[in-house]
């Protein structure tokens, strides 16, 4: 005596021998599949999918249950027909030096597409080269309609991807702020309160010249990391010299040219801010092949998403702000604005932690080899 089972253990004993079975490389799972698999209509399987107020939970639960089982996916194609939707979010990816170890956005990226595949987006990465018209590549992707929604980073204050954007009505986020006068959906790290606090922290470990090392000039963050830089500064009656701030790309092969930069006898320097954990790495081997150890001979606090700063010898103290976290939270404001949401509302601002590793003391103060993590 047979039995009609498919192989997640569910039966139908309505259906006939040609029932669809999980895992059939021969024929697609379809929403008539579904229904002739429950005997419940396409219609109340196709709204009980999308949780349908006029389903009731128990069915709405079983048609899930059962979709899971036989491995069905809704059909994009037909979908994207009938919304005029593509289902997927463009990741534009600077990469600012070509040829280098560039920066480190996977967990970034992660946490964009962890958060899409929940709302049945999926995520394009678009890498934005060094001699890229970072503009152009906006426009293009904009023009072909191939997403339904943009992410972009290192914002600048009078951003001209952002100007077009909202020009041309088109959804998007950006990870950092501009000063542009029309509100925009925006995630960001208070990076000006991190200047101010690394800055204090340099001053209170016993450095008096210390050095700031910021992300290019133009961009919005690197400013925001000087405002707070200065403004601490100020606060401590500690003389500011534009001599002891240097911008450079956040790569670790632009952190290695910093390295020597930062040892110049007429800078009387003890430490730094190194304001990204892919320049900290390269500063660190910098300084090691001029024989100066960091933690001991020069003080480094530094600025990042991962946990690199955990990886390289001694582990860094750092600000730190999950990349991972922060691609969720770009996803979901996306998602808000795709849906129509009104831009104003749709920006937050995070604050970073800091982690003690204390390889930001000056030369002589003696370390406690117990890192702690402080809010």
């Amino acid at each position: 005596m047979s039995k009609n089972r498919n192989a997640g253990g569910l039966s139908n004993p309505a259906a006939g021998p040609a029932q669809q079975t999980a895992g059939d490389p021969a024929s697609k799972v379809t929403l008539r599949t579904v229904a002739r698999h429950l005997g419940l209509s396409v219609t109340t399987v196709s709204r009980a999918l999308k949780n349908g107020p006029e389903v009731q939970l128990a069915t709405r639960e079983k048609v899930a249950s059962a979709a899971e089982a036989l491995g069905y996916r809704p059909h994009l194609a037909g979908i994207n027909l009938r919304t005029g939707r593509t289902h997927a979010v463009g990741v534009f990816l600077p990469l600012e030096r070509s040829g280098e170890i560039n920066n480190l956005g996977g967990a970034l990226i992660e946490g964009v597409s962890a958060y899409l595949t929940g709302v049945s987006y999926r995520t394009t990465v678009v890498p934005v080269l060094e001699k890229t018209s970072a503009l152009r590549a906006v426009q293009d992707i904009v023009r072909e309609k191939s997403v339904d929604g943009i992410i972009i980073k290192n914002t600048l204050p009078q951003d001209e991807r952002v100007r077009y954007l909202l020009e041309v009505g088109f959804p998007f986020v950006t990870f950092g702020r501009t000063e542009l006068f029309t509100p925009h959906p925006f995630f960001d790290i208070d990076h000006e309160s991190i200047g101010y606090r690394a800055a204090k922290l340099l001053f209170d470990a016993g450095h008096r010249q210390p050095i700031l090392v910021a992300p290019p000039r133009q961009q919005t963050y690197s400013q925001q990391f000087l405002r707070g830089w200065r403004a601490a500064h100020f606060d401590a009656n500690r003389d500011y010299s534009e001599s002891h701030v240097f911008f450079s790309a956040v790569t670790p092969n632009s952190g290695r040219d910093v390295a020597g930069l930062l040892l110049r006898p007429e800078l009387a320097a003890t430490g730094a801010f190194i304001a990204g954990e892919e320049s900290a790495m390269g500063v660190v081997a910098g300084l090691y092949a001029a024989g100066c150890v960091v933690g001991r001979d020069f003080g480094i606090v530094t600025y990042g998403g991962t946990q690199l700063h955990g990886f390289v010898t001694p582990p860094l103290s750092a600000f730190i702000h999950s990349n991972f976290e922060t691609g969720e939270r770009l996803a979901a404001l996306l998602m808000r604005s795709i849906q129509g949401e009104s831009a104003v509302g749709l920006g937050e601002v995070a604050e970073a932690v800091f982690v003690d590793h204390q390889s930001h003391l000056a030369p002589g103060v003696l370390p406690d080899r117990r890192p702690g993590k402080v809010a």
